[in-house]
């Protein structure tokens, strides 16, 4: 073994302590694994160890120099590190923070019936955050480093994947040419982008509108499940034109983000058309609105400092620790940034929270108070009465004007 038992012990106890999954150190032997060490909270709630026949099933691919990752039932995740003559088995994890069922029930459910135990708790963890500390005790026990790159590699990575994926490309192609069906022309997709890295809207309605030969890819075998891959593929596009035009990459993330997560929540093709299209024009609105508030020069600082805005926009925003941050005099920012804005750095900040209100006051259930709180300010009245400077009526009357009834 590469370190020590004192080393090792530290480590598993990390790991237990940090994702809250069980450790289990087995020595190999002839007749099978012999369990040394378990690092856990509940062993009488360990499917592993109540199911005799799991430790053979989980180990049946042999010895690897490499953590071997199992999925039991997705999303359950198991590791299993070789360092002979011993082995370490961590897991389960469960990588949904959202609950999965199987017929009917909990995946911890499922899997506790499986495995005859009174119940199961089977923590949430990222599956990045699971192999990195994977990787940890991979060190530890065997002294060999690895990287998550190579560690998915070596386990998801095979000659017979590859030749899956060539066999597949094959097919698909030889449909294509078999049926006369051909994508719809990339010209199309080029003028759409360009039309929204250059804030032209009347172009983006044009090219929403235009007819062509060819088709959309299929990204899916049912066909609302494709047409949210092809929305979510556009929607990247889109996203990332944007930004070519000059949005802010946190202001086109975001909403780039939110976008799929509604799309996800959505069961009609038609209604996820309409929210495709919607999303094309709205980038190309807000970059339109970017180069025709102020014709000028954008400035490398200045756009990272409106980056840093958006970013704390739930806070309260000093201009003395953005310039910190930036490494710059604060001084000296607030100079760059009303020469290159046309306006101060606190003005900016207010009219951008204020923007960001109307939106929530319009399309949110979240309260006056709640919303003010979210967005730094000292008290509803302070938000009050810098939301009326900026809009004219008071919070509570854009509300009553604008809201959504139904979102």
């Amino acid at each position: 073994m590469g370190k020590s038992n004192l080393d090792l012990s530290y480590i598993c106890n990390h790991i237990l302590h940090t994702i809250h999954t069980q450790i289990r150190q087995y020595k190999l032997e002839g007749d099978g694994p012999v369990l040394l060490q378990y690092y856990g909270d509940s062993f009488l709630e360990d499917a592993v160890s109540a199911d005799k026949d799991r430790v053979k099933e989980i180990m049946s691919g042999g010895p690897k120099d490499y953590p071997v990752m199992y999925m039991e039932k997705y999303p359950v995740y198991y590791a299993l590190i070789y360092c002979r003559p011993f082995c370490f088995l961590a897991g389960p994890v469960n990588i949904e923070q959202q609950q999965v069922y199987y017929e009917g029930v909990t995946v911890e459910d499922y899997l506790a019936r499986k495995h005859q135990i009174k119940s199961l708790k089977i923590p949430y963890c990222k599956y990045k955050n699971f192999c990195q500390e994977v990787l940890l005790l991979f060190y530890a026990a065997t002294g060999k480093e690895m990287s998550y790159k190579e560690l998915n590699e070596r386990n998801y990575i095979s000659k017979a994947l590859l030749a899956s994926m060539e066999a597949k490309k094959s097919r698909t192609f030889f449909s294509y040419q078999e049926h006369a069906r051909v994508h719809n022309p990339y010209r199309h997709e080029a003028r759409m982008m360009d039309a929204i890295r250059k804030g032209d809207v009347e172009r983006v309605k044009k090219c929403l509108e235009e007819t062509f030969t060819g088709e959309y890819g299929v990204l899916s075998k049912n066909s609302l499940q494709n047409v949210r891959n092809l929305g979510v593929v556009g929607m990247a596009l889109a996203s990332r034109a944007a930004i070519e035009g000059g949005l802010p990459f946190e202001e086109a993330f975001s909403l780039n983000d939110s976008q799929i997560l509604k799309i996800e929540e959505m069961n009609s093709i038609g209604e996820i058309e309409i929210m495709i299209r919607r999303n094309m024009l709205q980038y190309a609105e807000l970059v339109h609105d970017l180069k025709h508030s102020a014709d000028k020069k954008k400035n490398p600082l200045v756009e990272e400092c409106k980056n840093l805005i958006f970013r704390r926009m739930h806070s309260k925003i000093i201009v003395g620790e953005l310039a910190k941050e930036l490494k710059v005099s604060t001084e000296h920012l607030s100079a760059l940034f009303r020469k290159t804005e046309g306006i101060c750095i606190k003005d900016y900040i207010m009219k951008e929270k204020v923007h960001l209100a109307e939106n929530l006051l319009i399309y949110s259930e979240y309260s006056i108070e709640q919303i003010g709180l979210y967005l730094g300010f000292s008290s509803q009245s302070h938000f009050g009465s810098i939301f009326k400077s900026y809009d004219g009526m008071t919070p509570k009357q854009y509300r009553d004007q604008y809201a959504a009834k139904d979102f």
